[in-house]
């Protein structure tokens, strides 16, 4: 409990210390449940990411343990219920008349660009990764960043800078293609 309340005061030795604690064991119960190595990484950055953007709400956590638990199954389960979608979708186009095979191109060729942006992010250094999702997955300004990581926004618009640099590059080589780069130029 005092880990959370450290943490909810932006101590990042707390978080880390959290993140030490905790991290092989998150890893390891979603890499069970979902025997991917990658997704279960993914899943364990995902849960403490989250855990750090709510970390104002955590003081009002009774059982941490529990909590953190908790997170790991639903990340997990929010990742099944995902696929399950896409299966559906998947089967729902399969059985679509042929006119519609441009329509199914369309969105196999989204989808592999979403992966590879994806994989491009993850690649990405700690602090551009976290800048890039807070501007671009959670819609906030360079300020509203600043203000809850405590730095200039001029250095939040230099790791963005960076991160789009890094992506771009990312996508070049995965696919030695640069038409694919309009889709992160926003």
């Amino acid at each position: 409990m005092a880990l959370f309340l450290r943490i909810a005061q932006s101590d990042e030795a707390a978080f880390r210390q959290l993140f030490e604690r905790h991290k092989v064991r998150f890893y390891a119960t979603a890499l069970k449940l979902t025997r991917s190595p990658v997704l279960a990484e993914e899943i364990v950055q995902e849960i403490f990411l989250t855990i750090w953007l709510k970390r104002s709400l955590l003081p009002d956590i009774e059982k941490p343990e529990s909590y953190l638990i908790t997170m790991v199954y639903n990340s997990v389960s929010k990742y099944f219920r995902k696929l399950a979608i896409e299966k559906k979708m998947r089967e729902e186009i399969a059985g679509s008349p042929a006119e519609n095979n441009q329509e199914v191109e369309n969105w196999l060729d989204a989808k592999e660009s979403q992966q590879l942006i994806l994989a491009a992010i993850n690649k990405l250094p700690t602090q551009q990764q976290l800048i890039y999702k807070l501007s671009r997955e959670s819609g906030l300004s360079r300020e509203e960043i600043a203000g809850q990581l405590g730095i200039s926004p001029n250095t939040v618009r230099n790791h963005l800078q960076e991160a789009m640099k890094n992506i771009r590059l990312y996508l070049q080589q995965a696919t030695g293609l640069s038409a694919i780069l309009f889709i992160i130029n926003s």
